[in-house]
């Protein structure tokens, strides 16, 4: 039972707690407010038009190409060249072994030697009255047969020669010497140089939105639409549009589109070759404003608006204001974008943004307006 001389140190013990108490939810807020101050990584809306560049692999096709093939058919007696070899006009490129070719060339200039001979006698004798008129329309007719067979045996010997008909260089050779090879078959392909095409492979839905009037101005302007790359090199060569197919492509939902472009002059590109499309899909389609290419993660949607996309960039606090550590603060806020096609480098976005713009590229999904966050930073940056 508790006397009337213990309730004074009773009261003292209770308020001692309760002050202790109060201390502690004092120091609560604090704590949480700096757990509420998250790490974010954050990307650069780059200052060029990167963000509305697309990416495609393409194959390199020549502008002017020729297959070369004998008209007839026998043994290769000599292969003349080889891929990557510059011709001039007229020059020699494959020959066949030629030997049945002049024997028959020399049968039919015996059968001609006879048959001209015939005629001249049958002539003279039908002047004459020697001969009836029906023998000497015979005679003549198989001096013209003669002459024609005479004419064809010397064609077969000049088609066993392969010459170039233009000046060019030699892309392919697909058959080896001592080969047999029939008439019309591929000998080699040359390509006229000067210009060389590019094709790749664009999406129904992107081919769509190609716009008439975009096609023609980017084929008469000076800034080029698109670019290419060949192999690993680097280095970027513009392109004009060409054309593109109106059939679809078998066993796919996408469109081959060519670009045209001038041969380099550092370097040697064949028909086959690997070429990577730079496109500016903005400049084909005719499609106003900037685009941004941004990592997926960057675009979310809200829970109050689940329609609407939403990329959330990050707005440091005034200059001066930093936490504690010396961690540079700010906020977030959402901005409403409309996507494009997603490539390899990311989503294509568009919206109120502008270059130097920090966006929120990882956690996305977790942000707010109320969330205070802090850029992460690595040692080489953010």
């Amino acid at each position: 039972m508790t006397t009337a001389r213990h309730r004074p140190t009773l009261c003292l013990a209770l308020l001692l707690i309760l002050s202790l108490a109060l201390a502690g939810c004092n120091e609560a807020p604090a704590s949480l407010a700096k757990q509420q101050i998250h790490p974010v990584k954050l990307v650069t809306l780059a200052k060029d038009r990167a963000g509305m560049l697309q990416h495609y692999p393409a194959v390199v096709h020549a502008s002017e190409r020729s297959d070369l093939a004998f008209r007839v058919g026998g043994e290769l007696e000599a292969l003349l060249v080889q891929p990557g070899e510059r011709v001039s006009a007229g020059q020699p490129i494959a020959r066949l072994d030629d030997r049945d070719a002049r024997s028959r060339l020399a049968s039919a200039q015996s059968s001609f030697d006879l048959a001209q001979a015939t005629f001249e006698r049958m002539r003279y004798s039908v002047e004459r009255g020697a001969i009836s008129q029906a023998r000497f329309d015979e005679a003549r007719a198989e001096h013209l047969a003669a002459r024609a067979s005479l004419e064809q045996a010397r064609d077969r010997l000049d088609y066993t020669e392969l010459d170039a008909p233009f000046s060019g260089v030699i892309a392919s050779v697909p058959v080896d010497n001592f080969q047999v090879v029939s008439a019309q078959q591929t000998i080699a392909t040359l390509h006229k140089p000067g210009s060389i095409d590019v094709s790749f492979q664009l999406p129904e839905q992107q081919v769509r939105r190609i716009s008439r009037e975009a096609r023609e101005a980017s084929r008469e302007s000076a800034t080029p639409m698109a670019w290419v790359r060949f192999g690993a090199d680097e280095t970027r060569y513009p392109a004009r549009y060409k054309e593109h197919d109106t059939s679809v492509s078998t066993g796919s939902l996408s469109y081959a589109v060519t670009l045209t472009l001038p041969e380099p002059d550092d370097l040697t590109v064949l028909s086959g070759m690997s070429a990577t499309v730079i496109l500016d899909m903005a400049r084909l389609t005719g499609t106003p404003g900037d685009r941004w290419r941004v990592p997926v993660g960057a675009v979310v949607t809200r829970d109050s608006a689940p329609d609407q996309p939403v990329v959330w960039r990050y707005v440091p606090d005034a200059e001066g204001d930093a936490s504690q550590e010396g961690e540079r603060l700010g906020r977030v806020e959402a901005v409403p974008v409309e996507t494009g096609p997603l490539g390899e480098a990311g989503l294509l976005v568009s919206g109120a943004l502008s270059a130097g713009d920090w966006l929120v590229a990882a956690g996305a999904q977790r942000m707010d307006t109320e969330r205070r966050v802090r850029p992460w930073v690595q040692e080489e940056g953010l």
